[in-house]
């Protein structure tokens, strides 16, 4: 009977964090105002008179106190639903397909994960090139989390490793006579992530050890099998999961492929619409790239690129300018183009506004910009600097390591 509560409160536990927590899905975006909306004013309630957190936004994201506390409040509603689901009679005749379908329900969820994650590394969407004012910082001013990133997207082999395995872990566990395969493979695999997330600090520690659980709880029904494979026993026991045989049937086939569907689509509907299966060559903005200073204008005097204030600026994918002063400290602000006017509208974290005039030419590579500091006309003339070109970026490989020294 107590194992028979753990198993129920596991299962319903991981179902709600699937439908619960949100992920940043293509096809449905219902997911974030859906949970704000049950669970925001109680998750700010809770962080505020028992943690003593005033929140600013209860919405969900990755590793904030809201979703700390959206995961306690799950644990305690699955205990919830199965104490109020034990004693009644009719729960006990249906039990079993209920089990079934839930365990089927967080399998096709992991290898939903985990088909994405791989087409992401694939197709460079989630380890992308390093940004040109990344490649400039200096490592040791680099968070762990960028440093990590920005080595990664530094080698697209790797990624496609990774990738090919995740992709390849999904496939086996959609497949029955392939599945422990694929959850022992995916197993290793999350065991990494949450390694990595942990020890470099990225963002998404809750949600790896999340997927990592959902993992465990697919692989216990085989835990006898593992068993035997570790210690090579040769009596092969067969699988004890619980679960109800269905019927090959018409419902049944087009349940499960409506369901593989639903996930190639979600995996790859960015890529099908911007018709780019490559984030390192998708278009960037208009100027994207880094820029040395060469001189700085100032009213009537003109200086030499050492006494400029700004020792490079970039112009960042996702719409930023960045600023990196002589003492090699980055400043950014949000940009906006006015083409009409060619005139840049930077924008700081405290939402004033400043217009920039600026020339490009393309000839010389040189961009310049027009503003007024002081009271003063200044202008700051930068040279594009060709940022695909240093060693990071190189495709380079080597068998030996006197190779061509």
């Amino acid at each position: 009977m107590k194992r028979s509560v753990i198993k129920t409160v596991a299962s319903c536990f991981a179902l709600l964090c699937i439908i619960f927590i949100p992920f940043p899905f293509n096809i449905t975006k219902l997911q974030l105002p859906v949970t704000d909306l049950i669970f925001g004013k109680l998750i700010g309630f809770i962080s505020k008179n028992i943690f003593s957190i005033t929140l600013n936004n209860t919405k969900v994201f990755s590793d904030t106190v809201a979703m700390y506390i959206l995961v306690l409040l799950l644990f305690i509603l699955a205990i919830v639903i199965t104490t109020v689901l034990l004693p009644v009679k009719k729960w006990q005749l249906y039990k079993s397909k209920a089990a079934a379908i839930v365990y089927l329900f967080i399998l096709y969820y992991l290898a939903l994960q985990l088909l994405k994650y791989g087409a992401d590394k694939i197709l460079k969407n989630q380890f992308y090139i390093p940004e040109p004012n990344t490649l400039f910082t200096a490592v040791g001013n680099l968070e762990k989390d960028m440093l990590y990133w920005s080595a990664m997207g530094s080698s697209y082999s790797y990624n496609i490793f990774l990738g090919a395995l995740e992709i390849l872990a999904a496939i086996f566990i959609l497949f029955k006579r392939t599945r422990l395969m694929g959850l022992l493979l995916s197993l290793g695999i999350l065991v990494n992530v949450v390694a990595v997330n942990f020890g470099f600090n990225i963002s998404v520690k809750l949600f790896s050890l999340l997927l990592l659980y959902l993992n465990i709880f697919l692989l216990l029904p085989y835990r006898k099998r593992v068993y035997q494979l570790l210690f090579f026993k040769l009596n092969i026991i067969p699988e004890t999961e619980t679960r109800v045989v269905f019927k090959k049937t018409f419902p049944v086939f087009f349940v499960q492929w409506l369901a593989t569907s639903l996930i190639l689509l979600e995996v790859f509907y960015p890529f099908i619409r911007s018709g780019n299966f490559n984030g390192d060559t998708a278009q960037r903005p208009y100027l994207h790239g880094a820029y040395e200073v060469t001189k700085f204008i100032e009213g009537k005097d003109t200086l030499t690129a050492a006494s400029s204030p700004v020792k490079r600026f970039f112009i960042h994918k996702d719409s930023y300018i960045i600023f990196e002063d002589q003492q090699e400290q980055m400043k950014d602000y949000k940009l906006q183009y006015d083409k009409t006017s060619t005139t840049f509208i930077l924008t700081d974290y405290q939402f004033k506004q400043t217009h920039h005039s600026f020339t490009y030419q393309p000839a010389d590579s040189i961009l310049t910009l027009q503003y007024f500091n002081n009271g003063k006309e200044s202008k700051l003339v930068g040279k594009a600097i060709d940022w695909r070109k240093l060693p990071v970026l190189k495709k380079e490989f080597r068998w030996t390591v006197d190779a061509g020294r």
